[in-house]
């Protein structure tokens, strides 16, 4: 089994490995988690030793062949959702699995409703539940802000509304869209100004973009700015007038 340096990983790495030595299914064996993703037998031992992001979908592929919650795996919450731990007398049906599956997403979207911070999950849910459409994101609004879906020929990106939740209000101290367009417009390297932009831009194609970022600000009652490291989701909606837009909801890392 191939060792890595647990210190210069990511949270998404580290708690990765962590899952697949607790999985009772792979128990450590990287190789034959990488052939049940449809990957070469080195490819999960390379994304952990290269501190590589696999893409979206792989990502999510793994959550559900360890049998964690995709949240887990991006280090914004500590419920693992290990399956294994209800079923101390042998393996669960298809059946049971398929049970509990529902009633914990009942279980989510009622605390969800209730106001209670949704997960990287709860968002996915929602935007293969209901289309990709904005409406069906009604319960969490408070959560996320919503932009303008930049075009190939976009300069700049557009605020449309801030949640009163949400990591940019929180931060910023307000939820006015001013306040928000201001500080994008204001970002004095340009390098990052331009690879924000890309990010959306890519979004706007229709796929959704969860990353791992970071913001330098200064927060209340602090004479110095503070590192803030976060994880991000990017998500293509249309809105209700058929416009399309960018739901923008990022989460600190514990």
């Amino acid at each position: 089994m191939q060792v890595c340096d647990v210190e210069k990983m990511s949270v998404f790495h580290e708690r990765l490995v962590k899952a697949i030595d607790a999985s009772p299914v792979y128990a450590g064996n990287r190789a034959k988690l990488s052939r049940a993703l449809g990957m070469s037998p080195n490819y999960v031992s390379t994304v952990l030793s290269t501190s590589a992001n696999p893409n979206f979908d792989i990502a999510v592929r793994m959550a559900k062949e360890l049998e964690v919650s995709l949240a887990f795996l991006a280090g914004t919450t500590d419920q693992s959702f290990d399956l294994s731990d209800l079923s101390k007398d042998g393996p669960m049906t298809d059946k049971a699995l398929q049970f509990f599956d529902q009633i914990a997403g009942s279980l989510r979207e009622a605390a969800v409703v209730r106001g209670q911070e949704p997960l990287i999950d709860d968002m996915m849910s929602n935007w293969y539940k209901y289309g990709r459409q904005l409406s069906g994101f009604n319960a969490m609004k408070d959560w996320f802000d919503l932009y303008r879906a930049p075009v190939a020929s976009s300069d700049r990106l557009e605020v449309l509304r801030m949640g009163s939740n949400s990591l940019s209000s929180r931060t910023l101290g307000t939820s006015e869209v001013s306040a928000l367009q201001f500080a994008l417009d204001e970002v004095k390297d340009p390098a990052l100004k331009s690879a924000l932009l890309r990010s959306y831009k890519t979004a706007a194609q229709g796929e959704a973009v969860l990353s791992e970022e970071y913001l330098d600000v200064l927060a209340p009652g602090h004479a110095e700015k503070i590192r803030l490291d976060y994880l991000r989701l990017l998500l293509p909606v249309q809105r209700s007038d058929g416009s399309n837009a960018i739901l923008s909801y990022s989460k600190p890392f514990r």
